[in-house]
């Protein structure tokens, strides 16, 4: 399974995990964080510009930046999702991910929600990107 868009997504993401010291002794990510830093720190819809600033010491200020930031619709439907997947503090259904998001934005919500479901080990977050050149490239080095 491959995670990140690309490595601004994964070094994003991975830099809050360490510095916030998420990382428990045996490995395993916070999966309270986890899943909302995966959807707000998404480079695939530039969500990281918007809501990066909301990411403190303190944690994450979702009703800020929601009264603060003009999201898209499917945006404003990604924090929501982040801030339930975070603490319960707000609701999206699934109806609402299924009928209004892209292909990437529901694959991105769909690994956020595996996330906090299963959890993750730091290790396999290490190598993992959803970066398009990379499997190209792959791909044509296997063909040689």
């Amino acid at each position: 399974m491959e995670y990140f868009y690309d490595e601004t997504h994964k070094n994003s993401v991975l830099k809050v995990i360490k510095d916030k010291r998420l990382i428990y002794p045996d490995g395993q990510v916070d999966c309270y964080y986890l899943p909302a830093l995966f959807i707000l720190l998404s480079t695939k819809n530039n969500l990281y510009k918007k809501t990066k600033n909301y990411i403190t010491e303190d944690g994450i200020d979702f009703m800020t930046m929601m009264g603060k930031q003009d999201f898209s619709s499917g945006e404003a439907k990604l924090v929501r999702l982040a801030a339930n997947l975070f603490n319960g503090s707000m609701e999206v259904t699934p109806q609402e991910l299924i009928s209004s998001l892209d292909d990437k934005n529901y694959d991105l919500a769909m690994q956020a929600i595996r996330f906090r479901r299963y959890g993750c080990h730091i290790e396999n977050l290490l190598d993992r990107t959803m970066d398009n050149k990379t499997k190209q490239k792959k791909h044509s080095e296997m063909e040689r």
